[in-house]
């Protein structure tokens, strides 16, 4: 009976995190050229991009939870290395802040001399590498610890349970709702909190048991077996709950960012149902066939600020510069976000090899 090893690659993650940077990359193509259109909240094309693509196909979550089981599988999972590499994507985060979108407003705001709150956002306002980030360095502080994965999990709902009861808070400060909005949900209206980290480390704690659970497990078969039957069943009822209540109907201020434990564990099983069938299309098909979807995976961070960083450019040139408005169309913003999927993988790649070229001029 096959043994699973520690560092044996699961490309059924891997086919699970290139299958969300897509939906991500589109999605976000949708959300940043459809709020030009009038009424966009309530056209299905706008919906169908932000709801389905942006939160319930994979996604953050996925990412997330993806995060917890590769710190179980990676080679470098020390609690000194997860806290490094924490504090040094906590600090991309900001770098990516200011690439994506702040370099642009600051400069606006410095020639108007007006320092907006718009500008405030795009240079301070906590992202999924912020999380990724804390993630890491609390994580890196737990294993420090010496706890368990099922302990942090347990600490995980509890931050989780803090988290929905406190969702909304509002500190009357915009720049303060920003640093709080790292931690949780605040001020709704004012979208100063993208992933608090005590709504979203729930995923994180999850993939953490379930990395642990499927390196102790040897038959893996037997294993997405069950998980197929379970998590396809809480599939079904959250979908069609979903349809009934309405979308993020489990937390407090019915949104993506405001997860709720019993909202986590809906999307989660999403992402548990999608893991095992690409487990059994593996069985069927050879990961050979996938090197693309492999490559995309190992490369998601660059591609996720490469395709940010494009937006970014391309909204405040032409959109909010230009008035340009043939991006309002959905059949031209669907079809850009196809294109900008290969663009960033192509650029991802050679960035990748530009960098391996430059790294080996030192150590030749």
């Amino acid at each position: 009976m096959e043994m699973v090893k520690n560092n044996e690659r699961q490309y059924n993650l891997d086919l699970l995190k290139a299958f969300a940077i897509v939906c991500m990359v589109v999605c976000h193509v949708i959300i940043t050229f459809g709020k030009y259109r009038p009424d966009y909240w309530n056209e299905f094309w706008y919906i169908f991009g932000d709801n389905i693509l942006g939160a319930y196909l994979v996604v953050a979550h996925g990412f997330m939870f993806a995060m917890g089981v590769g710190m179980i599988f990676s080679k470098r999972n020390t609690p000194g290395e997860m806290i490094h590499r924490g504090v040094n994507i906590l600090i991309l985060g900001y770098v990516f802040n200011f690439f994506r979108h702040g370099i642009y407003f600051l400069a606006e705001s410095l020639i108007n001399g007006d320092f907006t709150e718009r500008t405030m956002l795009a240079l301070f306002r906590g992202d999924i590498l912020h999380f990724a980030g804390l993630a890491l360095i609390v994580t890196g502080i737990f294993k420090k610890l010496k706890l368990k994965e099922t302990e942090i999990l347990f600490i995980a709902l509890i931050l989780s349970m803090i988290g929905a009861v406190t969702s909304g808070v509002d500190t009357q400060n915009h720049g303060l709702n920003m640093v709080v909005g790292l931690f949780l949900y605040t001020a709704p209206a004012q979208g100063t909190s993208t992933f608090p980290f005590l709504n979203w480390y729930l995923f994180v704690a999850v993939g953490l048991v379930f990395g642990k659970i499927l390196q102790g497990t040897p038959d893996k078969d037997s294993l997405y077996k069950k998980l197929l039957v379970i998590s396809g069943a809480v599939v079904v009822a959250y979908i069609v709950s979903t349809c009934a209540c309405g979308p993020f109907f489990l937390s407090k201020n019915h949104a993506y960012y405001d997860a709720s434990p019993l909202e986590a564990f809906g999307l989660l099983s999403i992402d548990f149902f999608l893991l095992s069938l690409f487990h059994f299309l593996l069985k069927k098909v050879d990961a050979l066939k996938f090197s693309r979807s492999i490559e995309m995976s190992k490369n998601i961070n660059t591609i996720f600020c490469i395709h940010w960083y494009i937006i970014g450019a391309v909204e405040f040139f032409f959109c909010y510069l230009l008035k340009i408005e043939f991006l309002s169309n959905y059949v031209v913003m669907y079809a850009f976000g196809i294109v900008l999927v290969v663009v960033s993988f192509l650029l991802a790649r050679y960035y990748k090899s530009w960098k391996a070229n430059y790294m080996s001029r030192f150590t030749a």
